[in-house]
């Protein structure tokens, strides 16, 4: 971004990396598993699924955007969700999805089933509440 840029484009880049940084099912789903407060590391990593190392990825991009921040407790490493707001924007996009949903009656192009399902999210959703899977 450079200086000459108009202020409404630069908050629209801006918007689009928050978005963008938002835009990964594995994402997606550890900000869910956040929202009712701090998750230890070695919860997120079982409740997703993913290797150490990819998960470590996940959470830097979480991080670096600002919608999560760790904590150590014990000796563990625990991530939370920075503010509200966080929630308030998958609880957003869980109406959308809804609203999507019930006015097509079809899902949107790659659709939902639980067969084309991203694998995060097939693992996630077979042993986590209906909240968390319907937000998928």
């Amino acid at each position: 971004m450079t200086d000459d840029m108009p202020e409404g484009v630069i908050q629209t880049e801006v918007k689009a990396e928050l978005f963008k940084s938002m835009g990964h099912p594995a994402r997606i789903l550890i900000l869910e598993m956040m929202a009712d407060g701090p998750v230890a590391v070695s919860r997120l990593r079982d409740g997703t699924g993913l290797e150490a190392s990819n998960l470590s990825q996940h959470l830097g991009i979480l991080r670096r955007q600002r919608l999560v921040v760790p904590s150590r407790k014990d000796g563990r490493l625990f991530y939370e969700l920075s503010c509200s707001d966080v929630s308030e924007v998958l609880d957003a996009a869980r109406g959308l999805l809804g609203t999507v949903l019930q006015t097509s009656g079809n899902p949107p192009a790659g659709g939902f089933q639980a067969g084309n399902l991203p694998s995060v999210a097939r693992r996630a959703t077979a042993g986590t509440s209906s909240r968390r899977a319907a937000a998928l």
